[in-house]
């Protein structure tokens, strides 16, 4: 493989933020969810022998990345982008999020191959890692956005609910000042019987005997005393 020693053309700023493309020959190659596939680690029965030959063949290409090959990142990606794609969109239950940690992805490869050591772990598994750990970092990014929005949107609903009771408290206010009022324009007895009737809660009995007075004459007191102040309150709201 004859290797051009720069940084891949998805690399650059420009790139960043973008699905991931690789170009070669005037052809794009997209990636696609591998449905099929299935994740095997080193251990595993079946097809030991063939993982053995894939697992020489990628780490020949990490130590060619670590030396800035772009070839060997764009085959290497077409070896296992699927299979990393299908593992994103389930981890993020994101397509659009997959692709974008995808080529995270990607790009940590290549800026980690140098210290990749094929004596601790496979090739596979190193760039499960990867991917991984880029997506649970994007998982907890969208945790963090959803408590952000959570506690905005909790501010907001307690300072509406402020704002409804301190106008609800300043018209409370204001309708005691006009009662108040009211009541001071009202004759002395008619006065007085409202105010034992509905401020001390006394009965028509109650008043009578206490002011010395007829229980006709306390019921019709307080009776035109409400009248009275019925007006007075309808011309003081307009």
């Amino acid at each position: 493989m004859t290797c051009e020693h720069r940084t891949p053309q998805f690399l650059h700023p420009k790139r960043l933020g973008r699905r991931i493309w690789f170009l070669k020959s005037e052809r794009t190659e997209r990636v696609q969810p591998a449905k099929d596939q299935l994740l095997r680690f080193p251990g595993n029965r079946p097809g030991e022998t063939h993982d053995a030959a894939e697992g020489s063949i990628e780490k020949r290409l990490l130590a060619e990345i670590a030396e800035g090959c772009q070839q060997a990142l764009a085959s290497l990606y077409r070896r296992r982008g699927s299979l990393i794609y299908s593992l994103l969109v389930q981890m993020l239950v994101n397509e659009t999020e997959a692709q974008e940690v995808m080529q995270d992805t990607f790009v940590q490869i290549w800026r980690r191959a140098p210290k990749y050591d094929p004596q601790r772990s496979p090739p596979l598994a190193w760039i499960i890692m990867i991917a991984r750990g880029m997506a649970l970092d994007r998982l907890r990014a969208r945790q963090r956005r959803s408590a952000k929005h959570e506690t905005y949107r909790r501010e907001i609903a307690s300072l509406e609910i402020e704002e409804i009771n301190s106008a609800r408290h300043a018209e409370k206010g204001e309708l005691e000042a006009a009662c108040t009022a009211a009541l001071k324009q009202l004759p002395e007895p008619q006065r007085r019987a409202l105010q034992l009737a509905f401020l001390r809660g006394w009965t028509h009995e109650e008043i009578a005997r206490a002011e010395g007075d007829p229980l006709g004459t306390v019921k019709a007191r307080i009776r035109r005393g409400l009248m009275a102040l019925r007006q007075i309150l309808k011309e003081y709201h307009g």
